[in-house]
């Protein structure tokens, strides 16, 4: 297989994953040639970038370090600031912020991509085939995904703060239901997985989103349940919070590994 040139967008959790996959051997078909943080001046881009011998870039110079993949996993604004600039310029993606796809604009420049790859790993969740298989036949009705975080992994939600929501550390709470296209506006750091449901199934209109509160809760929990006339399929996933940030699960660094393992 030939070696790729990938640059990493973001330098947090997901990213630090997959720099340690490439520093262990484990994605020898890969050369990561730039880090970009959230400014030409991150720290921990430029750590990360020292670690792996690559060079650290401002974001908006990714389409010039001779990357042929970019990596996201820095946040729906990074998508929307930097994404759609890239897929115009001919490089290849691998996109870990979903939720932006909400954006009409970012939609609509995924729609045009031409030939550019574009891959949507499913992040911090499983069973996206049989969704996509009930929506294949028309065969899916209802789809819902429940998160449960704890209070550290939620709290600076905007959805929390406009509406001055307080996260107990003594008992569980459900803290929002909606559809996927709110759950994005007010939970932009912990709904990728739901936007990730709602492309594979019903659309982010249709697709029911709750948000629970545990301090007990054991690691990151999701639940999906989705349903048709003539089949139904339940899933629960529990990951340990990513070490770099509590609002990511491990999972979802362990799906950017693996969309990057499969490019080539």
């Amino acid at each position: 297989m030939a070696q790729i040139g990938l640059a990493l967008l973001g330098a947090g959790g997901i990213n630090t994953v997959v720099a340690q996959s490439v520093l262990a051997g484990r994605l020898p078909h890969v050369r990561v040639v730039a880090v970009a943080g959230s400014n030409a001046d991150s720290a921990s881009a430029k750590r990360l970038a020292s670690d792996l011998g690559a060079e650290a870039v401002a974001p908006t110079d990714l389409g010039r370090c001779g990357a042929t993949w970019v990596l996201e996993a820095a946040g729906g604004a990074a998508v929307r600031a930097h994404v759609p600039g890239l897929w115009g310029a001919g490089i290849n993606t691998i996109v870990m912020s979903v939720g932006a796809l909400i954006d009409e604009r970012v939609y609509d420049a995924y729609q045009h991509r031409g030939s550019v790859q574009v891959v949507l790993p499913s992040g911090g969740i499983a069973g996206l085939d049989g969704v996509r298989a009930l929506a294949a036949v028309d065969g899916l009705t209802a789809a819902r995904i429940t998160s449960t975080k704890k209070p550290a992994g939620l709290r600076g939600a905007p959805y929390l703060e406009q509406n001055a929501i307080e996260l107990p550390e003594d008992r569980a709470i459900t803290v929002f239901e909606g559809s996927a296209r709110e759950a994005v506006a007010g939970f932009p750091a912990n709904v990728n997985v739901a936007v990730a449901l709602s492309l594979a199934g019903i659309g982010p209109d249709l697709t029911q989103v709750v948000v629970r509160s545990d301090p007990r809760a054991e690691g990151v929990m999701q639940l999906i349940e989705a349903s048709g006339p003539l089949a139904a399929l339940e899933v629960k996933i529990r990951s340990q919070p990513s070490p770099q940030n509590p609002r990511t699960s491990y999972m979802a660094g362990a799906a950017a590994v693996s969309a990057v393992r499969a490019i080539g």
